[in-house]
């Protein structure tokens, strides 16, 4: 080639490069639409509504189409719009299903630099508790999620029922679960037959998942964890499980300080009839406050041999993106959920949600608050529910067992022995890539 000849080669060679960069940079800049599904919060959509127009602002080729769905219909409306491939593109899972999501390959992981981070780590460094904080959205060392909320359960008093049995809630509240039943026995009221009018504190009974978000912490203070999440494994004909399953069955049949057949725990706190629920979040604390209720907050009891110091089950909703969505689609998702989870201090006064950024729960404003430290010192410490594929199967048997011993009267041993083999072939089925 000649030397003039190569100097036009060069030239063009040069002209076509610029030509793909300019390509790509219009490329890159077409505006692209972000479909968003929320659950519904009442108190939260006012706010993401005003957030979303500041980011039209300042991202104006990203679109976003912003879908609330009612809470009742949220999971069927998400599952079955994800099954047919016509589901969102950026939506707010809850951490019962985030497991199944996951399984079924419906996830992708967090592009950190479009959320705005310079990678992986700097997202964990920017939250309290950094990797243990965001275990609930990481799987296999890939954070897969951002959280729009995270939440704990902690135990509330009625100041005026502890103040009529003579004891003090600052000073007397149980440490340990031996220490809850001496204590709810000095709060119990009965009337002239024995029968309890007014309870110290009970179980949440009636809603199964609660056999994950309670029981299964009380053995995990023992050491042992019902459902391995990693292995797929369960762990119900235990020691452990059997020194819970024994203290709830002790409270509504030996004890009878509580049981299935009364009301329900948070409507019988709110209507004054009991005098600890430890089944609540931050949230609650507005509602109680609405219902006329002077109280305090204190962490969840642990057992006087625990070898785990967790309260109960953390759980939340978190952003996370479609693997359904075009991979610009993606990034523009990101970007997004990156842009809405920066603004934890408005979330939380507005609509009461969590989002632990440390930067804000290392501010006075927070460590001021009268309610949230005692809420974010339980979520250092607990874990998320088993994040597993088949969840609410899960959850359905345990409850079944619990209450073939609690309420039927059936041997432990026999009953114990049918759920691990039942909950075991749950798991079997349910296991990915299998």
């Amino acid at each position: 080639m000649s030397k003039g000849n190569a100097k036009f080669f060069f030239l063009l060679m040069a002209l076509a490069a610029m030509f793909l960069v300019s390509f790509g940079v219009a490329a890159q800049s077409e505006p692209v639409t972000v479909k968003l599904w929320m659950h519904e919060h009442p108190p939260r959509v006012p706010l993401d509504n005003e957030k979303l127009a500041l980011f039209a602002e300042e991202y104006p080729n990203i679109n976003v189409e912003y879908t609330v769905v009612p809470n009742t219909e949220w999971a069927t409306t998400l599952s079955t719009a994800m099954a047919s491939g016509a589901g969102p593109d950026l939506f707010n899972v809850d951490s019962f299903s985030i497991g199944d999501y996951f399984a079924q390959g419906n996830l992708v992981p967090v592009d950190a630099v479009a959320a705005g981070f310079a990678d992986q780590q700097a997202i964990y460094d920017s939250y309290a508790g950094g990797e243990a904080m965001l275990g609930g959205a990481t799987f296999n060392g890939e954070l897969y999620a951002l959280p729009t909320e995270w939440s704990a359960y902690a135990c509330y008093t009625n100041n005026a029922l502890w103040e009529a049995a003579g004891l003090d809630p600052n000073t007397d509240f149980p440490a340990t679960w031996e220490d809850m039943k001496t204590v709810a026995e000095q709060l119990t009221v009965r009337d002239s037959s024995g029968a309890l009018v007014q309870r110290g504190y009970d179980f949440r009974w009636g809603f199964n998942l609660f056999t994950i978000l309670s029981f299964n912490p009380m053995v995990q203070q023992l050491g042992s964890t019902v459902i391995d999440e990693v292995n797929y494994t369960a762990n119900i004909d235990t020691p452990e499980y059997r020194q819970v399953m024994q203290y709830w069955y002790d409270w509504a049949n030996t004890w009878k300080l509580g049981g299935p057949q009364y009301a329900e725990d948070r409507g019988a706190f709110l209507a004054g009839d009991l005098a600890i629920t430890c089944d609540v979040g931050s949230w609650w604390a507005p509602q109680a406050e609405d219902a006329g209720i002077e109280y305090t907050i204190h962490p969840v009891p642990r057992w006087a041999n625990a070898v785990s110091d967790n309260g109960f089950a953390s759980y939340g909703y978190m952003y996370t993106v479609s693997s359904q969505a075009a991979p610009e689609v993606q990034a523009a998702a990101w970007t997004l959920a990156g842009f809405m989870t920066s603004f934890p201090d408005e979330y939380l006064a507005a609509a009461g949600l969590l989002q632990p950024k440390k930067d804000f729960v290392e501010s006075e404003a927070f460590l001021e608050n009268p309610v949230m430290p005692v809420f974010l010192e339980e979520l250092s410490k607990d874990t998320f529910n088993p994040r597993i594929a088949g969840f609410t199967e899960v959850m359905d048997a345990l409850a079944r067992a619990r209450d073939r011993i609690i309420s039927g009267g059936e041997d432990m041993d026999t009953v114990l022995a049918e759920a691990q083999s039942e909950v075991s072939d749950i798991l079997a089925r349910n296991k990915p890539g299998d």
